[in-house]
Parts: C-alpha cells; sequence; structure tokens
C-alpha cells in the first residue's frame, strides 16, 4: 500500500492526464460514442511521450499503434447519414474467429521469438500476447465488433497481473478499472444489438 501511495504522489502531470484521458475514452467507446477516438488519440500521444522518456520503446510503438488505430476508428465511425453510424455494431463470424486467432497465435509467436532473442525482457511470451491482441482488439473496437470488450476484459487483467509483477500498483489498478469499463461496453453494447434486432 505505500508503494502505490508513493507512486500516485510521484505520478506526473503527464501521467495523470493520460490516466483520466484513457478512463474517459474507454467510457465513451463503452457508451459508442465517437468522442472515444480523439480522446484515445490524446492519450496515446501522452503514452509515447512518458514511455519514451523512461526507455520503453515496446510500450510506445505499442501507443503509436494505437493511436492510427484510433485515427482508423474515428474515420470509421464517423456519422454520413446524421445519428445513423457508418457502421454498425455486429458479432464476429467464425471465419472471423478463425482469422483473430490464427494471426493472433502466429504473431504472438513471432514477436515472443524476437524478445526472446533480441530484447532483455523477462516476461517476453506475456509481453507479446498483450501487445498481438491489444492491436487486434483495438481493431476490432474499430470495426465496432462486439468480440472486443471480452478481449480486452482479458488483456486488461493479464495486463494488471504483469504490472503488479513490476511493482507499478498505479499502472495496474488502470487496468483493472479498464477492465471493468470493459464488462460495461460488453453489457452495453449486447444490449445495443438486442435492440437493433428486437
Amino acid at each position: 500500500m505505500q508503494s502505490l501511495l508513493s507512486q500516485l504522489s510521484a505520478m506526473t502531470g503527464v501521467e495523470i492526464a493520460g490516466f483520466a484521458l484513457t478512463i474517459a475514452a474507454i467510457w465513451l467507446a463503452a457508451r459508442n460514442h465517437w468522442l472515444t477516438w480523439p480522446l484515445q488519440v490524446l492519450s496515446g500521444l501522452l503514452y509515447v511521450w512518458l514511455f519514451a522518456q523512461v526507455n520503453l520503446f515496446g510500450e510506445a510503438a505499442l501507443n503509436g499503434l494505437y493511436i492510427a488505430l484510433a485515427l482508423y476508428g474515428a474515420w470509421n465511425w464517423r456519422s454520413s447519414h446524421g445519428d445513423k453510424p457508418t457502421v454498425a455494431i455486429s458479432r464476429m463470424g467464425a471465419a472471423d474467429h478463425a482469422v483473430l486467432w490464427g494471426v493472433g497465435l502466429t504473431a504472438t509467436l513471432l514477436v515472443g521469438q524476437m524478445q526472446v532473442h533480441f530484447l532483455p525482457t523477462d516476461l517476453p511470451w506475456l509481453d507479446s500476447t498483450v501487445f498481438v491482441f491489444g492491436v487486434l482488439g483495438q481493431w476490432l473496437q474499430a470495426r465496432r465488433k462486439l468480440e472486443n470488450w471480452p478481449l480486452w476484459i482479458i488483456l486488461d487483467l493479464l495486463s494488471a497481473a504483469i504490472y503488479l509483477v513490476k511493482g507499478l500498483q498505479v499502472t495496474a489498478l488502470l487496468y483493472v478499472l479498464l477492465a471493468g469499463l470493459a464488462g460495461y461496453g460488453w453489457w452495453d453494447w449486447s444490449c445495443r444489438i438486442r435492440r437493433a434486432y428486437a
């Protein structure tokens, strides 16, 4: 507990802003609101800068990919007919699942091998899993696929465990909160799908 309090007191303005923007962005995503994307871009930019300052270049690169996917999400979610979104919330089909898991597992093996051979890391497989499936989860969210939410719940809880092992209690707390928001997003989007087909 003392470590968490000392981390909270040591947080910079950039960390606080990134934390707040991330929570707000995921809340808006769970509510199916377009403004999630500008906030995700802003929080991503803050985390790219923050992680680069502490030499976490992999995390910085991942947030760079999140920014690119947030720009795609903003474009994909744009409303061309009043309040009706261009892409409706939908479920993945069997072929989508096969592609997701095939690409995800293959990419995780490749990225994990690269980490094992080229980077001084002690959690290469967990880190690679979060990296690869995080990018895929962001892609699913940009495509308004319901399955992005259970994927995020798993990834957020896995990330929280990794950050706890690394002694980053504040970041672990953020990811537990994000898992809760992902649960809410899963429920909210499920209700929206049921209403759309009622």
